[in-house]
């Protein structure tokens, strides 16, 4: 029985910290006096997007696609960051929004979603071919955790499936291995994602102070201590380098 105990204890010491993201109670409450986070995630430098080679399927997918990585406007701000705020206990409810992802000509629409935990993934394939849509948690170093893994080989075909599990994911196809997407799923509403000038606002928060992560697919990750004061708007900027 020691050993067995044992070894569990090892191997949660082993399971890395990403997997536990979120795992604190939310309560919903009145959120008055309320304040909000507005910035703008920039980069120091335009980065070439990539195009990606397709060598299946080429009827229905075409020969190439854009990566849409580095989505990076004219004065450097940088679309489809991810700005979320860390271990929230309580504020207001969790929007009732589900979360749509297409399969659609080879590529998931979109390419970074927020999601919350106790609505659904609407799960779709728009293309006249097999596809296979998989959701796992990302456990870093390239791990992941599988959350769904969902075929879908007719077209028009839907999957309806609950949003069970918090935390940072990434959305593949085993069948189109240049298709990727990343959702946030959270237990709270405090989440953005940034618009095409690299803007976003996260509002009716608590006054207090809070971590804030901000996270994109191709300049990695930082956290921000962010003070939220009552009825006013802390500000968060960040300017991403290539690394």
């Amino acid at each position: 029985m020691r050993r067995i105990v044992l070894s569990v204890v090892v191997l949660a010491m082993l399971i890395p910290a990403a997997l536990f993201a979120e795992v604190k109670d939310y309560k919903v409450e009145d959120v008055k006096g309320g304040g909000s986070i507005k910035g703008k995630i920039k980069a120091s430098s335009a980065v070439p997007d990539e195009t990606l080679t397709i060598a299946k399927d080429e009827a229905a997918c075409g020969k190439s696609v854009k990566a849409e990585k580095y989505l990076i406007s004219s004065d450097m701000g940088v679309k489809n960051v991810i700005v979320a705020v860390e271990d929230v206990e309580k504020g207001k409810a969790v929007p009732k929004t589900d979360l749509v992802i297409n399969n659609k000509k080879c590529v998931f629409e979109p390419l970074v979603g927020v999601a919350y935990v106790g609505q659904k993934y609407i799960i779709k394939n728009e293309d006249p071919i097999f596809h296979n849509t998989s959701l796992g948690i990302m456990l870093g170093e390239g791990k992941r955790r599988t959350v769904y893994n969902l075929a879908l080989p007719n077209k028009d075909q839907v999957i309806e499936k609950p949003i069970k599990v918090a935390g940072m994911q990434i959305v593949q196809c085993d069948a189109h291995s240049w298709m990727r997407g990343y959702v946030y799923a959270s237990k709270h509403p405090y989440v953005a994602v940034t618009d095409d000038k690299g803007n976003f606002e996260i509002k009716d928060l608590l006054p207090g102070k809070y971590k804030v992560k901000i996270w994109h697919e191709g300049f990695g990750e930082v956290t921000k201590d962010v003070e939220v004061k009552g009825g006013a708007a802390a500000e968060l900027d960040h300017t991403f380098s290539k690394k």
